[in-house]
């Protein structure tokens, strides 16, 4: 963390920081013994992972709502990964905002760790799946190209006139 003189340069860097951490997430190993079963930290790595593409979507999508910005994820510049307007109502309502605000989310939908060939969304047997293996690696795709023209993105959205008030 250090002192920034500008929203892109803090932005830049908070987005690799929690890029990061999320990466940590999705790698690490739970050991059965101690959590009851194994998988990674994923409670903690979606919650990363929605507030990256979150952040992208503020900028470059922009919108009224929050929910707007999650129309990044079919951005075919960014996330591009095609999801009907209602699959992508219902993982900014289940899945994003519930983890994010209640730590918890229905007991019908799950998260996974997969692996990055996976789709990042899917539904097996009318339950919805998000995939964290995959989401990390389009997160790390998306993440580079918005890196990319951060300071120009940042700089023209309406997003940084808010955050300047």
């Amino acid at each position: 963390m250090a002192i920034h003189s500008s929203v892109p340069s803090m932005v830049k860097e908070s987005l690799v920081e929690i890029f990061l951490v999320a990466q940590d997430c999705v790698n690490f190993e739970k050991d059965p013994k101690i959590w009851g079963s194994n998988g990674c930290y994923g409670f903690p790595a979606a919650i990363l992972l929605f507030s990256i593409a979150d952040c992208i979507g503020s900028y470059v999508i922009g919108g009224k709502t929050t929910e707007d910005h999650f129309n990044i994820l079919n951005d075919k510049n960014y996330y591009n990964l095609e999801l009907s307007k209602t699959d992508l109502n219902f993982i900014y309502k289940k899945y994003r905002c519930l983890l994010t605000h209640n730590s918890a989310m229905p007991p019908d939908t799950l998260l996974d760790i997969g692996v990055v060939t996976d789709a990042v969304f899917s539904r097996i047997n009318n339950t919805p799946i998000i995939k964290l293996a995959p989401f990390l690696e389009v997160t790390k795709y998306s993440l580079k190209i918005f890196l990319k023209n951060a300071n120009e993105t940042i700089n023209n959205s309406q997003q940084l006139l808010n955050i300047l008030g």
